[in-house]
């Protein structure tokens, strides 16, 4: 599980800090701006998710297929957004990329919003998930900047609880709204509201970039400092241990994607509206704000080993969970009965999936990237998206064909993802332990 010849420590911390970002200790005006902006890009990103059964029962008449191709050609634009955004945020700062990035969303959003035409939501999907690739690698720099090491765990647990926020809002707020308004106003309205707050971030977070003292100090002792974003990434792909996060990463983008669509899923199966599909799917983002939240603490508290197991057993639950909505349509569920089981299982779903993606990359990314944590956090997002992006586009017309065909290669992709995690966090904890070891001895 280590790489040949790596004695260094494969989790090098930034210098020690007591005085961190503007505001002391602990600057929490830092952390509200960047879960606030944060949640924001989420509500932009989920919002077509959160209508995706109205859109296409719309005049256009899409198919599963098509609107899974929607989807995968915005996770394309994710992930080509995804190298712009990690070399930007490491090199430009935090703030400005945070900023430009969630206004560039908010005006791709505005444009599927006015969209008449399959190719025009396409381009306009593709333009707005490239632009919002850059909030993650930007809130890499700025926790790097601002938050000392031995609060990583929590930090982005309480961040990672952001994006379920926006989530909930977009399916949860916008989808219980859908039934007195279309949803070309409602994205509209949304994207203004986004614009508006992407000024106020870019006031409110710190002027802080790559060359800022607080990064050249957090930076100094990193094995990759001084190495360029090529000599970087060759090292990255170097390490197994990068190629088994970025498996883990891909299998569960895949699986997190599938809240695009299980609100179709429910409509074709079970006659529901539109609008009651749409709530229901607030049930993942309230299962994974609950996780989230805990994760990042356990994260900093338990051995590596042990999330190992934990991590495990929560994907193996939500393997579970898939296989249970496989297994629906042949229960002779009425419509009220397919609600209130999707609801407890997208619950579930989200409770087990959402602290296996956010938690393991993010710190490790910060830990192995050091100076360049912007640029590997996109990588193995970009790993995540481009998964996606294929499995969407070539199997999503499965759904067309058979629902329960499509939810069995979704199964087999969350069954890969129990084991590669559990291994890669198995392996973290070999490292560690040598690591402690040699500290002891020296």
């Amino acid at each position: 599980m280590t790489d040949s010849g790596s004695n260094q420590d494969p989790f090098p911390a930034p210098a020690t800090r007591t005085v961190t970002g503007h505001s002391g200790v602990f600057p929490v005006h830092v952390l509200v701006s960047m879960y606030v902006g944060y949640a924001m890009f989420m509500v932009l990103r989920s919002a077509p998710g959160a209508f995706a059964s109205s859109i296409k029962s719309g005049p256009l008449q899409f198919s599963n297929g098509d609107w899974a191709q929607i989807t995968a050609i915005g996770t394309v634009g994710a992930l080509c957004g995804k190298f712009v955004g990690g070399l930007a945020a490491d090199f430009i700062g935090g703030r400005k990329t945070f900023a430009i990035g969630l206004l560039l969303t908010s005006a791709g959003m505005a444009l599927f919003s006015v969209a008449q035409s399959m190719v025009a939501f396409k381009v306009a999907m593709f333009l707005a998930l490239m632009a919002k690739s850059a909030g993650w690698p930007a809130m890499t720099q700025l926790v790097v900047g601002s938050f000392q090491p031995r609060t990583y765990g929590r930090v982005w647990g309480v961040l990672s609880t952001s994006s379920r926020v926006g989530t909930l809002i977009a399916t949860l707020g916008l989808g219980f709204l859908l039934s007195w308004f279309g949803w070309r106003p409602m994205l509209q309205v949304t994207s203004v509201v986004g614009a508006a707050i992407a000024v106020v971030m870019f006031f409110s977070l710190p002027a802080m970039s790559h060359q800022s003292p607080e990064l050249r100090e957090g930076h100094a002792d990193h094995p990759f400092a001084g190495k360029s974003p090529l000599n970087a990434t060759f090292a990255f792909f170097m390490s197994a241990r990068f190629w088994l996060i970025a498996l883990s990463v891909a299998c569960l983008t895949v699986m997190w994607d599938f809240l695009s669509m299980v609100t179709i899923f429910l409509t074709d199966s079970f006659q529901v509206t539109d609008a009651a599909a749409s709530v229901t799917s607030s049930a993942f983002p309230m299962g994974s704000l609950v996780s989230v939240l805990a994760g990042g603490f356990l994260f900093d508290r338990l051995s590596r080993r042990t999330m190992s197991v934990v991590m495990g057993c929560l994907l193996i639950v939500a393997t579970s969970c898939i296989g249970t909505f496989c297994a629906m349509p042949q229960m002779g569920l009425s419509g009220t009965e397919a609600i209130r089981l999707a609801s407890v299982l997208l619950f579930v779903f989200g409770l087990c999936v959402s602290p296996c993606y956010y938690i393991p990359m993010s710190i490790f990314s910060i830990q192995f990237g050091g100076p360049h944590s912007g640029f590997l956090v996109s990588l193995l997002d970009a790993a995540g998206f481009a998964a996606s992006a294929a499995f969407y586009f070539f199997l999503g017309g499965l759904a067309d064909e058979s629902w329960q065909t499509f939810l069995i290669a979704l199964g087999i992709v969350s069954s890969v993802s129990a084991v590669v995690t559990w291994l890669f966090l198995r392996g973290e904890s070999r490292i560690q332990d040598v690591l402690n070891t040699d500290k002891g001895e020296s």
